[in-house]
């Protein structure tokens, strides 16, 4: 595992104003930053996650004629490959879906704020 000063930095939005409370909430219980218990709940719900991930993956890997393992480090290390080989596979499955936490451009209301 890389150090923590080599790890890959991202960046969110905020979360809506009642599971921000929860995070601020949690972050002021264990002393720690908001930013860091935000990384730590990320880390926590994708372990939480991992069937569901790997099935996906396991789903489009086959479709390749891959293994899942190694799809999954296709899509860590190169996610347009992995985008190419999963255009002759179908859909995403998730596409067309509405998504609260997808970035949208500002809307007249929110640039009122």
């Amino acid at each position: 595992m890389p150090e923590p000063s080599e790890r890959k930095r991202i960046y969110i939005n905020a979360l809506p104003e009642y599971e921000m409370k929860l995070l601020t909430a949690l972050s002021f219980f264990l002393g720690r930053k908001v930013s860091t218990q935000a990384a730590a709940a990320l880390a926590m719900y994708v372990r939480q996650s991992h069937d569901r991930i790997l099935t996906q993956a396991e789903y489009y890997a086959h479709r390749a004629g891959m293994n899942k393992w190694d799809f999954l480090d296709l899509i860590f290390e190169n996610p347009q490959k992995a985008e190419e080989l999963m255009k002759g596979t179908g859909t995403k499955i998730h596409t067309g879906e509405p998504d609260v936490f997808t970035e949208t451009e500002l809307t007249e209301t929110d640039e009122d704020e």
